[in-house]
């Protein structure tokens, strides 16, 4: 059996896939990362050149992966095992060029063969992952999206911009470029414009705050512990629940709740997520938190003035820290109305 073979039957042991001969449709896919600088690299490269890109790789994509399906490159608690095994990847050689490139060779799984129950209740988001894809396509598009500035992104958030920047440590070693495989030559690239441009957007991101919002709880995703809610104007919010007992969740399905938690922007400033730690069935008055939340702080007479004719409601609707008590909150909305 080839050297690769062996790394092949080791993962499968690993993760729990089945064998060959037993059970076909687990496909494992080959990926490159392709190491550049201008000398100490080849078929024999220098170890503190490629060292740092293989200590790094497991947790890029391991981050890269919970972005990709919870909207949150860090969660708390032990992580689940079909996410941890849409991450899991092995070296399996290396070959070079020259004194210039060399091309390390990993295998990984795709999502449908070895995380299938992360589709099993759709996506809360678009741009979601797809069972053919891999964690280095997860990786692929949050590194185009950094390099290129989108701001309005939800392929990252700043725990995945640090991991990013933390490539620093091996440029400044020497190395001129790390290209992932089959993604693009000009996207998929950590360089100096890459960490430049994860720095620029973490600067920009604004700091989280914590919130209350009312909507209709419309999906629970159990392997996941996301949430789907519906505001009143029809706009769906993600949240991760990041409390006890997410089971208990189920009885408020297809129900207007309000949420507490913090909300998480992204650099352009629109909301990405809501860390949630607190739920209960919507009373009266809660209609009032049905809105987007707004990053920044609250200016409740510059909210008002912003938008004259507009009602002063609506202009504080999602702005509130969610730290005032509801009579509280009523008593400073009856006071600007009269």
């Amino acid at each position: 059996m080839t050297g690769a073979a062996e790394n092949e039957m080791d993962l499968r042991r690993k993760l729990g896939y089945p064998l060959p001969g037993k059970t076909m449709g687990i496909h494992l896919v080959d990926r490159t990362f392709e190491v550049c600088g201008p000398s100490g690299l080849g078929a024999s490269p220098r170890p503190e050149l490629v060292g740092p890109v293989l200590a790094s790789l497991h947790d890029t994509l391991v981050d890269s992966v919970r972005m990709g399906f919870l909207h949150s490159s860090r969660t708390r608690g032990r992580m689940p095992r079909s996410l941890a095994a849409a991450a899991e990847v092995r070296f399996v050689g290396m070959e070079g060029s020259g004194d210039v490139v060399t091309r390390l060779h990993f295998r990984v799984a795709r999502f449908g063969d070895v995380a299938a129950e992360l589709f099993e209740q759709g996506q809360l988001w678009d741009d979601g992952p797809r069972p053919e894809q891999t964690a280095f396509d997860l990786l692929a598009l949050s590194l185009g999206d950094a390099r290129s500035q989108t701001k309005d992104s939800g392929r990252f958030d700043c725990g995945l911009l640090n991991r990013f920047a933390a490539y620093r440590a091996a440029l400044k070693r020497g190395v001129e470029a790390i290209r992932l495989d089959g993604s693009g030559p000009d996207r998929a690239v950590i360089d100096s414009v890459l960490v430049g441009a994860a720095d620029s957007l973490r600067h920009q991101t604004p700091p989280g705050r914590r919130v209350r919002l009312c909507g209709k709880l419309d999906m629970l995703g159990v392997s996941r512990k996301v949430m789907g809610l519906y505001l009143e104007d029809g706009t769906q919010v993600t949240g991760l629940w990041n409390a006890e007992d997410f089971a208990g969740l189920a009885g408020f399905l297809d129900k207007d709740v309000v949420i507490e938690g913090m909300a998480v922007f992204r650099p352009s400033g629109r909301l990405l997520r809501i860390d949630a730690d607190a739920i209960a069935a919507a009373g009266a008055g809660d209609s009032y938190f049905s809105t987007l939340p707004l990053p920044g702080v609250i200016d409740y007479a510059a909210a008002v003035r912003t938008r004259p004719g507009s009602s002063s409601y609506k202009e504080l609707l999602g702005m509130i820290p969610g730290e005032e008590s509801d009579e509280e909150f009523l008593k400073v909305m009856d006071e600007m109305d009269r």
